[in-house]
């Protein structure tokens, strides 16, 4: 019988600020990086870490610890870890579209200075997917998702094709069991051999049991919240290799594993994944925090509505504001962490979202009024002028407040009424 593959992809899931506020899970991102960057070098049966597959942890430790850069590019660089595609991992329903497009934008500018993005479009503990993502990640040229909460009971395999409204299809692997199914290995072969034997009964049962086909290479997420780095593992990878000819094990990076799946006669799914059939969709943050939806709206408002087109139409392009709009942006993207936007965290996370958010608006309403000033500029005549920043014509009701007592010139009094 030929051995079961089995994919191992070293991994920590980094919830930037959650349960404790950013800048104390930073000092333990930091240790954590500290120790391992110096062991992942010097071992190379210890061949790939994906890096939660979110560039924000990398800026966040290198404001630390800038002389890890070099060290971390050659890591990146000789593929030993994976960067990006996102800049923070967001949630999909709470932000608009715009800030999911420059989360990825932004990710994949900056993983590219590491040598590049990882060209899969990683989804682990978002709650619930929109119908768009497929469509997303083909236009960044993605072929393949993972994906974990919101995948409907039908879907009876570890894999499926996820498609948009439009037509757009990716390959989706299903975790079914989340991304921390490998997470704390022992230094005991046989604990570990025990494991990955109990899994494959668990999934031959409850999932892919049905495929008619051979069963796949097996995906083992060794990591999970804050999990370190387990230097062990490729020894115990090796030892359980040399104790058993059932599976196969193979430290390798998520990329590769996608691209070993079986393509033929998957399921299909079309559109939102929003079921809570599996797994815990976390729905109520929807409407947990309402002052934080609403400082979302107004500085994303500012920024994408007003900011920007005012900038664009008004200004030349000599003043275009690209460091202000960049920092603004900034804020944006570390609010769409999905522990940040849905505000199911900490006070103290709360209060910092708030104020990132009231930043990003004041930008966005200080490059707005800059804009407007431009066109001001060019009016040959002193007067009242409606600016429609929207991409269509539209109409409706203008409040406007003119100088002076009495009716203004020109104008015909409906109605006095307060």
């Amino acid at each position: 019988m030929v051995a079961r593959r089995v994919n191992v992809v070293p991994h920590t899931h980094w919830d930037r600020e959650w349960y404790s506020p950013y800048q104390k899970f930073r000092m333990r991102l930091v240790d954590m990086l500290d120790a391992f960057l110096p062991a992942l070098d010097a071992d190379p049966s210890y061949s790939h870490f994906l890096l939660d597959g979110q560039m924000a942890v990398v800026d966040d430790y290198l404001e630390v610890r800038p002389e890890a850069a070099p060290v971390l590019q050659r890591l990146a660089r000789e593929g030993r870890v994976a960067m990006g595609p996102w800049y923070t991992l967001p949630d999909e329903f709470l932000v608009s579209g715009e800030t999911i497009i420059r989360n990825l934008q932004a990710g994949i500018a900056r993983a590219t200075e590491f040598g590049g993005a990882m060209e899969v479009g990683y989804l682990p503990d978002m709650f619930g997917h929109i119908s768009q993502m497929p469509q997303i990640f083909r236009l960044f040229g993605f072929q393949h998702a993972v994906v974990w909460r919101g995948v409907p009971n039908a879907v009876d395999r570890t894999a499926f094709l996820w498609s948009s409204p439009n037509g757009s299809t990716v390959r989706a692997e299903y975790l079914w069991r989340g991304y921390g199914n490998g997470s704390g290995v022992s230094k005991d072969p046989k604990e570990l051999i025990d494991r990955l034997i109990a899994y494959e009964e668990l999934t031959h049962a409850a999932m892919d049991g049905r495929n008619p086909t051979a069963p796949a290479p097996m995906l083992w997420m060794n990591g999970t919240d804050h999990q370190p780095p387990q230097p062990w593992l490729g020894q115990v990878v090796a030892e359980v290799n040399d104790a058993q000819s059932d599976f196969k094990l193979v430290i390798t990076t998520l990329a590769k594993h996608l691209k070993s799946g079986p393509t033929k006669d998957l399921p299909k799914w079309t559109g939102e994944l929003r079921s809570g059939g599996r797994a815990n969709l976390l729905m109520g943050v929807t409407s947990n925090r309402t002052d934080v939806r609403i400082a979302a709206a107004h500085a994303e408002r500012a920024l994408e509505r007003r900011a920007e087109p005012f900038s664009a139409l008004f200004l030349p392009p000599e003043k275009w504001p690209e460091r202000l709009l960049h920092l603004a942006w900034k804020e944006m993207l570390r609010n769409a962490a999905h522990d940040s936007i849905c505000a199911c965290s900490h006070d103290e996370v709360v209060d910092a979202v708030l104020v990132r958010f009231q930043e990003a608006r004041q930008i966005g309403e200080g490059l707005a009024y800059q804009g407007l000033r431009g066109l001001a500029g060019q009016c040959p005549s002193p007067g009242a002028i409606v600016v429609n920043p929207a991409a269509r014509t539209r109409g409706g009701l203008i409040e406007l407040e003119v100088p002076g007592e009495g009716p203004a010139p020109g104008a015909q009094v409906i109605s006095e009424r307060p």
